[in-house]
């Protein structure tokens, strides 16, 4: 085994192992699609890698499935990270371009006399394309609970463009320059290492990525009243403890309003829990809209609220 089929064999066993890890964590009870369709599409890398080494089949039949699989693998890996933003891929153009180069691969491992080239340098603007896009998308449009997790996702992202362009762009000149097989073998050897890295780095993005989502969750979920979405005690105990730091420090004035709604219970008796909710909910909309910019509102209790008012109390 040469040395370049000694890293494209590491390359290979790293995405298995990614892809295996992404599966079995996106197996739990929170929905994460970007960590599942990533771990889909490392998978059939994977595959694909595996089909283009065996020995157990014709090598044309297993390079024209293998790298048809190695193709299709980043629209599986896009469609993950643009999970994460409001952007789809048009599936209809992206497997169309797979048609195109999937017919490429076989033609070329049919009936070109020497279908190396193709077979090294087929599935990659494909990949190119749809990374740069998926890139992209991260700046533009992060996901709001996970900025840095994004950027970090689309330099990873332009990091694999930059490396399968100069991985290209090596194969397609040292091919017309020379037909040294050692030199072929270290430019593949040290972008495969070069892949290896780029694809860790992706799969850290992306769990970075759901376990900022996930942090922010949490937060509502701790900070917030389900029924009105209004802060709850927890949250108003917070502001009114930095408030009062505020007040004892520069002598700021605040006050504390505290209303509820009078027989709510009788209410809730004669109408039913279902209108009741209604009804808080209604009030918290009213309290909303009614409080100044700086002051804090929340439900405390069953029919009860509380107002944080802060600034100028003359107002």
């Amino acid at each position: 085994m040469s040395r370049a089929q000694t890293l494209v064999l590491a390359l290979l066993i790293v995405n298995f192992l990614l892809g295996a890890f992404c599966l079995a964590a996106a197996r739990g009870e929170r929905a994460a699609p970007a960590i599942r369709l990533w771990g889909w599409g490392t998978l059939i890398y994977a595959t694909g890698l595996a089909i283009t080494l065996q020995q157990w089949v014709p090598a044309a039949v297993g390079l024209t499935i293998g790298n048809s699989l190695i193709s299709w693998s980043p629209i599986i890996v896009i469609e993950g990270v643009l999970a994460n933003s409001n952007f789809r891929l048009n599936r209809r153009v992206s497997y169309s371009v797979l048609a195109m180069v999937i017919a490429l691969l076989v033609y070329g491992n049919a009936f070109a006399e020497s279908p190396s080239l193709i077979n090294l340098l087929a599935p990659t603007p494909l990949a190119i394309v749809l990374f740069a896009i998926g890139a992209f998308r991260m700046l533009r449009t992060p996901p709001p609970a996970a900025k840095t997790a994004a950027i970090f996702l689309a330099v990873a992202m332009l990091l694999a463009v930059a490396v399968w362009t100069l991985r290209v762009a090596f194969i397609w000149i040292i091919a017309r320059v020379t037909s040294d097989r050692d030199s072929v073998d270290l430019v593949i050897s040290l972008f495969a290492i070069a892949q290896i890295v780029v694809a860790v780095a992706c799969t850290m993005a992306l769990f970075w990525i759901e376990v900022s989502k996930m942090e922010t969750a949490l937060t509502k979920v701790a900070f917030t009243d389900a029924l009105t979405e209004l802060p709850n005690r927890r949250a108003i105990m917070l502001r009114f403890r930095e408030e009062e730091s505020q007040a004892v420090r520069h002598g700021k004035q605040f006050a504390l309003l505290i209303l509820d709604i009078d027989h709510f219970k009788q209410f809730n008796d004669r109408y039913g829990h279902l209108t009741g909710d209604a009804v808080l909910r209604h009030v918290a909309d009213c309290l909303s809209r009614t409080r100044r910019a700086g002051d804090a509102l929340a439900r405390v209790g069953g029919e009860e609220f509380v107002m944080l008012l802060t600034g100028d109390l003359s107002v």
